[in-house]
């Protein structure tokens, strides 16, 4: 999807939100699940629209809500099914701002969302298991494997003995020496441990994230040399 301009983002949030707060917990979990689908795919002008002191507040007050609709589900025979899917408004409602929480927290603009996250958890907030990726907002397409006679870091060639190793990170073929790390690649939505260049290894590892666009960089790069022969992963 294409980032949504301000008119429409306004309008399609504004939409979304009216369904979360429906009467019917499952009205309400559809609509969480559509706002977060928007927010992945839909650019700056629907963050805007999300991540903000009103969102946050409206949210917050779901939460505070759901006991009390409870009550009004008088139907016996309803009342196990209804809680059910009550509790599923509420902790998708504590997903979602987990994860905007992790995906914003180097946006300025956006320290709303990280602060709701940090006062709720002093409030006693239970929040469900976070992966990395699942914050991230249209996770990109991993780059097609390199294909070559010699690796891409040693130069050395490859044979019987030296078998070629892919990383699934920038793409580019190394011997199994260059590529022995395995890391997870939450960009590309890889949560289990691959194979990966040791350049690669060491951006993925890093405590600051990194920028989008992998750089397959050779033993040259890494001592400090001319940054001529990077070559930047599609």
């Amino acid at each position: 999807m294409s980032p949504l301009p301000l008119p429409r983002a306004k309008y399609a949030v504004n939409a979304i939100k009216k369904k979360v707060n429906d009467k019917n917990p499952h009205v309400a979990l559809y609509a969480l699940e559509v706002m977060e689908s928007v927010v992945k795919n839909c650019g700056q002008t629907v963050h805007d629209e999300v991540a903000n002191k009103q969102t946050m507040e409206e949210l917050k007050e779901i939460l505070k809500k759901s006991s009390s609709n409870r009550k009004k589900c008088m139907c016996p025979l309803l009342y196990p099914l209804w809680r059910q899917v009550e509790t599923s408004v509420r902790s998708k409602i504590l997903y979602l701002i987990q994860a905007w929480a992790h995906a914003f927290r180097n946006e300025p603009k956006y320290k709303v969302v990280q602060d709701t996250y940090q006062i709720m958890k002093v409030e006693g907030h239970v929040f469900p298991e976070f992966k990395e990726s699942d914050a991230m907002f249209a996770a990109e397409r991993a780059p097609d494997w390199v294909d070559a006679e010699e690796c891409h870091r040693c130069r050395v060639q490859f044979g019987v003995v030296t078998r070629k190793h892919h990383c699934r990170a920038c793409g580019q073929i190394f011997c199994g020496k260059c590529s022995s790390k395995y890391s997870t690649i939450p960009k590309f939505g890889i949560e289990k441990e691959v194979r990966v260049c040791e350049p690669c290894y060491e951006h993925l590892n890093k405590s600051v994230p990194f920028v989008v666009g992998f750089f397959a960089c050779d033993s040259r790069d890494i001592e400090g040399g001319s940054r001529e022969d990077v070559e930047l992963a599609p």
